[in-house]
């Protein structure tokens, strides 16, 4: 099967809804294809895959100063008795969804390609995915041409991440030691595939955005967050109070370009943000509320508590405004384009930081589907796993 893992919270994520598709797009009349508050516009284009039996993967990313989308996918090939899903990436023409390049991260005649990693994408186009067959797992990575840059072998790893000096992280978090115990293991390659450290992390860890991985170590009474750099240079060990708990996979952002933003619960004194440099020096703490949302958006971060959304920088409150989240437990989620996602009884509401108001909307419908919001208006969906159209949202 093909494995993909969403620990990136900045660079992309799915939203599951209800939505209604008509098939392939058609052409259709204006009014028919106007949005409205409770429908979607006619998709700008449509692809599908070749076979039924493929699918769509993972979000579409749009390349940074260019026209191109990348849709990652899978395709079944024939190895001994089975078919194995092998990972694919298409190029395609952002405003026609017409194909420029194809690209498999699979080598012909290779025995038993059992998984393929998440995709990772570096500054300048390149795609990068580990790929596990019957001779152990190897580190791929695509020009934005389509075309080999090269191929590795690499130890056993399920995550890739391509970080912002060109560093590239690989985790296998199901690593054991030799006496059995799990010891999840982070490798640091260079650009050109040669490796040039490794270590071991805890089983709790998480990659924030481009710069650190960070690691929760010691005791459950004596917690310590430790965050280390591309290259797995430790940066520092921050000591957090006695008793306290986190969760660095769904608490910590990348903040104001260089800084952690860090969620804690501590005993006797509730739920708090922690600010740390990248020294680990706490900059400032705040105290909030247990069943606040929070999500980091680069030198600011949105916080929804009661009614009410904020926006806070460094400084403090920024502006907010009340809101009504129809969720028992309300979810904050970031666009690409540092945007602000939230679910409500009619849909999505895609929020401008700057003033806290919709700026677009896409509804709940009634066929199962795959959203994937790719910021500026731009609005993917997957249907039958194999069939992906663009939306282009009008501003509300």
């Amino acid at each position: 099967m093909v494995k993909a893992k969403f620990i990136n919270r900045v660079a992309s994520f799915i939203l599951a809804g209800l939505l209604s598709l008509g098939g392939e797009a058609t052409a259709a009349s204006s009014a028919a294809g106007q949005q409205t508050a409770d429908r979607l516009p006619e998709p700008a284009w449509t692809v599908a895959l070749k076979s039924p039996l493929d699918g769509y993967t993972e979000a579409p990313y749009h390349v940074p100063n260019s026209n191109t989308v990348y849709l990652p996918s899978y395709t079944l090939v024939n190895s001994g008795t089975k078919s194995w899903a092998v990972g694919v990436v298409t190029a395609v023409d952002k405003t026609t969804g017409k194909q420029k390049w194809s690209f498999s991260f699979y080598k012909k005649g290779s025995p038993y390609p059992w998984t393929t990693s998440n995709y990772a994408y570096g500054k300048t186009g390149s795609v990068y995915a580990l790929v596990t067959d019957g001779t152990g797992t190897k580190l791929y990575s695509a020009s934005a041409a389509g075309k080999s840059n090269w191929t590795v072998k690499v130890p056993d790893a399920e995550e890739v991440y391509a970080m912002n000096d060109g560093t590239l992280l690989l985790v296998d978090p199901d690593k054991r030691n030799a006496a059995g115990k799990l010891t999840p293991w982070a490798y640091a390659y260079s650009a050109s595939g040669v490796k040039i450290s490794d270590r071991s992390i805890s089983e709790t860890y998480a990659v924030l955005g481009d710069r650190y991985l960070v690691s929760l170590s010691g005791e459950p009474s004596k917690p310590k967050l430790e965050a280390y750099g591309p290259k797995l240079n430790r940066l520092f060990a921050y000591a957090l109070p006695n008793g306290a708990y986190t969760d660095v996979a769904e608490g910590a952002w990348l903040f104001d370009n260089a800084n952690i933003l860090l969620r804690m619960n501590v005993p006797k004194t509730g739920n708090k943000l922690v600010a740390l440099n990248a020294q680990g020096k706490a900059l400032w703490e705040r105290k909030i509320a247990g069943n606040a949302a929070v999500q980091a958006l680069g030198s600011t971060y949105a916080l929804y508590a009661n009614g009410e959304l904020g926006l806070y920088g460094n400084a403090g409150l920024i502006r907010k405004k009340a809101l009504a989240i129809d969720e028992p437990m309300p979810t904050l989620l970031q666009a690409p384009d540092r945007r602000i996602i939230v679910r409500s009884a009619e849909g999505w509401n895609v929020i401008d930081p700057a003033t806290l108001e919709p700026i677009y909307h896409f509804p709940s419908d009634q066929k199962l589907l795959t959203y994937h919001y790719a910021g500026d208006g731009y609005l993917y969906a997957v249907s039958d796993a194999y069939r992906l159209s663009q939306y282009r949202l009008a501003k509300a």
